[in-house]
């Protein structure tokens, strides 16, 4: 038997690193991501080459060119333009937590089993974005696999249609199953973004946009050192495209401002180490389209318009080929289930210039001036701020009496991109797998509702009808 319990958090923000706040990446001692973006297949990278510039190959990545290489010598990366090379400093991304958990007060086993999903009463953004719509076409992401790029996953969670055979990890030490020691920072974002997307639907909880789709869970960022590497990303975006998966979800990333005194103790580095790591993003996301592999990223929580701020770039979100999303919410759907769920997300970042598409993230507590009113929504009552943002199971506790599963509330752009990687597992399900993303992207604009400010909307509100 299982028991349930349920969780909010009050904002589950995207992974981010700030070049801003200075944190260090690997100090002096540096390891750099080499390669040449002149192909995405032919192998540039040399020991020799490397040896020359002072450098050594920890790992090669044959397939695409790459090489993670250590060095101490600070003119590393110069010595590599010199060889008609790009050396992109290998950054640490600090993962964000959330900033509060509390216990529903009257969830109870009934209220999470019933004839159809019952926890579907909170899930507003299905609405939102048409998903019911395309399940009634038959659209449900049959055949389908996304992987989730992201931090470890609770595999032992029955609700989320786990593709374990192909899950793996690139953090060193660490397996694919979330492990944290710290006994109060349970809850896994890797688990959540993976029920937006392909939570079964069944008498159980929640149900995601594609209930039928595949996850296949890439650790990239690891819950127990608080970080994860670019390394460890791009080696997840290559395996993923081997294996080859349909969608590539990234939940993760962060800004970096060229504006920024060149310093090499920033993860960020110099403008020159900036557009290193631009062009390293746009060659593996390019291998990866070439593949037949949509990727899709989080836009970011930290309320920055790159069209007025062109100082900053969002990576991997602003990489030449990502699908990068905002998030929008309603405000006061607890009381009031008309509440618009387009509405902009405060919190979210904005521009042309790196959105591509908006999709529902949940709303700010901020605009709430009483934040203490409670609601009750499907029998469940809590804050009337909370049902404004996602509902998902995010851990998976065992028992003697059976298995305890926490679901959560939160916010994020996190949360926007799983979102639409949902309605393009649907599109892909529906064109009988594998589709290019040059028409996966034409699907979307295709079924998108065109809302102003562009800025924020890009080419739309995604919809999946």
């Amino acid at each position: 038997m299982k028991r349930f319990v349920i969780l909010a958090v009050l904002i589950a923000t995207l992974v981010t690193v700030s070049s801003v706040t200075g944190v260090a990446a690997q100090g002096r001692n540096r390891e750099w991501i080499v390669f040449s973006d002149a192909s995405v297949t032919n192998s540039a990278v040399t020991t020799a080459n490397v040896q020359i510039a002072g450098g050594r190959i920890r790992q090669n990545i044959p397939q695409i060119g790459v090489s993670i290489v250590e060095s101490t010598d600070a003119n590393f990366s110069a010595r590599m333009a010199a060889l008609g090379l790009v050396a992109a400093p290998n950054r640490r991304i600090p993962t964000s937590r959330p900033e509060k958990l509390y216990k529903a007060t009257n969830l109870t086993p009934a209220s999470l089993r019933g004839q159809s999903n019952p926890l579907f009463p909170l899930q507003w953004s299905l609405t939102a974005v048409k998903a019911t719509d395309g399940w009634r076409e038959g659209r449900r992401g049959a055949g389908v696999q996304v992987a989730v790029l992201d931090e470890g996953f609770y595999l032992n969670l029955p609700e989320v249609n786990w593709n374990t055979r192909l899950a793996t990890s690139f953090v060193p030490g660490e397996g694919v199953q979330f492990n944290n020691p710290d006994p109060n920072n349970q809850f896994s974002h890797g688990t959540f973004v993976s029920s937006i997307i392909a939570a079964k639907d069944n008498d159980f909880g929640t149900v995601g946009v594609a209930p039928k789709t595949e996850i296949v869970p890439v650790k990239v960022l690891s819950e127990q050192l608080g970080y994860g590497e670019d390394s460890w990303i791009i080696n997840g975006i290559i395996y993923a495209t081997l294996a080859h998966v349909d969608v590539i979800n990234m939940s993760l990333g962060g800004e970096c401002d060229f504006n920024q005194p060149p310093n090499p103790d920033y993860d960020c580095g110099t403008p020159a180490d900036i557009r290193a790591t631009q062009r390293l993003y746009n060659h593996v996301v390019r291998f990866a389209r070439q593949n037949g592999v949509t990727v899709i990223a989080a836009a970011g929580n930290e309320s920055l318009n790159f069209d007025t701020q062109r100082n900053l770039i969002e990576l991997p979100g602003g990489a030449d080929g990502v699908i990068a999303v905002s998030a929008t919410g309603p405000v006061g759907f607890g009381f009031n289930k008309s509440a618009d769920p387009r509405v902009p997300a405060m919190y979210s970042n904005l521009g042309r210039k790196l959105i591509d598409f908006a999709a529902p993230g949940g709303s700010d507590i901020l605009y709430y001036k009483d934040q203490t009113s409670v609601c009750t929504v499907a029998g469940i009552t809590e804050p009337c701020f909370v049902f404004d943002w996602f509902i998902e199971p995010a851990q998976v506790e065992s028992s003697p009496s059976g298995d305890l599963v926490d679901f959560y509330f939160g916010i994020g752009t996190s949360f926007a991109s799983p979102t639409v990687a949902g309605i393009a597992a649907q599109i892909i399900g529906a064109n009988g797998g594998h589709m290019n993303p040059d028409r996966v992207e034409q699907q979307l604009r295709r079924y998108a509702q065109r809302l102003s400010p562009i800025a924020f909307y890009g080419d739309g509100f995604a919809r999946a009808d």
